[in-house]
């Protein structure tokens, strides 16, 4: 009998600047994550019974939001030139740049003013590599949110069920969100990669039903590739 209280847990620590790692990733590569969020806090839209974040303890209306302190597309931009020149310095190469962080990242209230600065900043000191997103594709009703994303090299958006009750079941949303706004909303970005993860036990959509159904809604929003956990 295996008990879970002898399973090795990792603590994951939330990102106390902008950039982290390089991470080697099993689906990315070697990933620089860039942390556009508030520092040392989890700042999100959705409170998913899986997130390594761990939980969401606040809404995400603008008074909300407006108490933390944002990094500014300039600290943004800067703080990924240092960590690229060092690692250049130091012959280290990267598949990637990866926007991830404390969170969902097009939170970030001048999110297309970042994004420009990030890929200003690669094609400055790292020319080629990549630039992607980890999002869970709730913010897609903002028209400088879909703009910022589509300038990316490659998107990676969340969709864990193909119906409402499954959608509330495994994410948690702490905003005003459904699955059908989701839908609709990844209809706007030029190519997308979806993202999803099945879970076992309390918050469970491995039935047939909900597997069905999340078949169903792959089909409708049509992405380029799927990752399954």
């Amino acid at each position: 009998v295996f008990s879970m209280a002898e399973a090795p847990y990792k603590t994951y620590a939330l990102s106390e600047g902008v950039t982290y790692g390089p991470v080697k990733s099993r689906r990315l590569g070697a990933s620089l994550g860039v942390n556009i969020l508030p520092f040392n806090v989890k700042v999100c839209s959705f409170n998913c019974n899986y997130c390594q974040c761990g939980w969401t303890t606040d809404t995400v209306d603008p008074k909300a939001l407006a108490k933390y302190d944002w990094p500014t597309a300039d600290q943004v931009g800067e703080g990924l030139r240092k960590t690229l020149l060092e690692l250049k310095a130091k012959g280290e190469t990267l598949d990637c740049i990866t926007l991830a962080g404390n969170g969902e990242p097009t939170l970030h209230p001048d999110f297309l003013d970042v994004v420009k600065a990030i890929l200003s900043v690669r094609d400055e000191v790292m020319a080629g590599v990549r630039v992607d997103i980890l999002s869970n594709a709730a913010h897609l009703d903002r028209a400088a949110v879909v703009e910022g994303l589509n300038l990316l090299d490659a998107r990676y958006m969340k969709l864990d069920a193909g119906n409402e009750g499954q959608f509330l079941n495994m994410n948690s949303p702490v905003t005003e969100i459904g699955l059908w706004d989701i839908m609709k909303g990844l209809a706007k970005l030029k190519d997308f990669t979806v993202q999803a993860m099945f879970t076992h036990g309390r918050r469970d959509n491995t039935d047939s039903k909900s597997v069905i159904d999340w078949i169903g809604a792959v089909g409708r929003v049509k992405p380029k590739a799927v990752q399954i956990y």
